[in-house]
């Protein structure tokens, strides 16, 4: 089988199963996640989740930008410090460590220690799931 790509992405043909499971599954966690924003007054989700659905149809962050959770929900949802709470921001934002060392003026090095204690705090594997816990909760904290 051939894969195509749209934007860059991969399209649906190639997961014939997509619309079966993949779309049902993520639907029911949204309707989760903003119940969960609705009943906690966390109306920011609803503009990251818009801003992010906007990226994503015109390949671009720029709309991104100031959608992120904020740094101080982020740190009292999950229970970490405003230094891991920082990375966690920049993870959202789709920086990678060496970005996020750069521009937060720090070494690489502290950047992968509050990295390696945030993921141990939300009971993550890798940045990937560190990143999902943070967008759709979690048993964290």
């Amino acid at each position: 089988m051939t894969k195509r790509k749209a934007g860059g992405r991969l399209d649906a043909r190639v997961w014939p199963g997509i619309l079966e499971t993949l779309v049902p599954a993520t639907d029911r966690r949204l309707v989760e996640i903003m119940a969960w924003a609705e009943a906690h007054d966390q109306k920011w989700l609803f503009d990251f989740l818009e801003a992010r659905a906007a990226n994503l149809r015109a390949d671009t962050d720029e709309n991104f930008r100031g959608k992120i959770p904020p740094e101080d929900h982020l740190a009292q949802r999950f229970g970490l410090t405003v230094a891991q709470a920082r990375v966690l921001s920049a993870f959202l934002a789709g920086q990678n460590l060496r970005e996020i060392a750069r521009l937060q003026g720090v070494s690489i090095t502290t950047v992968r220690t509050h990295f390696v204690q945030m993921r141990e705090k939300l009971g993550a594997r890798d940045q990937a799931d560190v990143i999902r816990i943070a967008l759709l909760g979690g048993d964290a904290a």
